[in-house]
């Protein structure tokens, strides 16, 4: 039966995330080198913090980012890194769109409030395509806690078991699973329109 709601990830499912081409990015802005700047925020913990609520609001985040790698940042450099480091895939994003035609579908990743705030420019592309984009800060965890799934869609008043999350990491579609939704691990365009196929979807 075809799924009335299907929910992807963004990073490495509609686009290809290079975390190195933002660390440099970062770096030509700030001067700090990669792996410094890799210490203070991915290697630290921040960014997982606020993935899971930790920073409430874009400037409050902002702040604290550059407080950890020692040098301001103001939000154009932030995206300016960001975006460098994001290539849309355009076969998916169609496929995504084709799918928006026939079922309800919607974006959730983990991300913070800067991300939610500035998607329009950092992913314009997806902006269009997802009217409806969830951020796991909002839900005070992030994936691949269950509960993130069960705040999702009671976020979203739908069932979860009415659901087909698409991740690329195994553990994420492993916590959508315990949490009553459909998943799929996403290794490759082929396989996910394979799937997609095989659900009723006519692509």
């Amino acid at each position: 039966m075809r799924p009335r709601t299907v929910i992807f990830d963004m990073d490495d499912v509609l686009c290809r995330y290079d975390l190195g081409k933002r660390l440099r990015a970062l770096s030509r802005i700030t001067g700090q080198t990669p792996r410094d700047i890799r210490a203070a925020i991915w290697d630290s913990g921040f960014e997982d913090e606020a993935d899971a609520g930790g920073y409430s609001d874009p400037e409050t985040y902002l702040t604290e980012f550059g407080s950890r790698i020692g040098h301001p940042i103001d939000r154009a450099g932030w995206i300016e890194a960001r975006r460098s480091a994001m290539a849309p895939w355009p076969e998916m994003l169609d496929l995504a769109r084709r799918i928006g035609r026939q079922s309800r579908i919607a974006i959730y990743t983990n991300n913070g409030p800067l991300t939610k705030a500035a998607l329009p420019e950092l992913f314009p592309e997806a902006a269009e395509i997802f009217p409806e984009r969830y951020y796991s800060f909002e839900f005070a965890t992030k994936k691949p806690d269950p509960l993130s799934f069960t705040r999702l869609t009671s976020q979203m008043e739908v069932e979860p078991q009415s659901c087909w999350f698409v991740d690329d990491k195994r553990s994420n579609v492993q916590g959508a699973r315990i949490a009553g939704l459909a998943g799929h691990h996403f290794r490759s365009y082929d396989q996910f329109r394979t799937e997609a196929l095989s659900l009723g979807f006519e692509l």
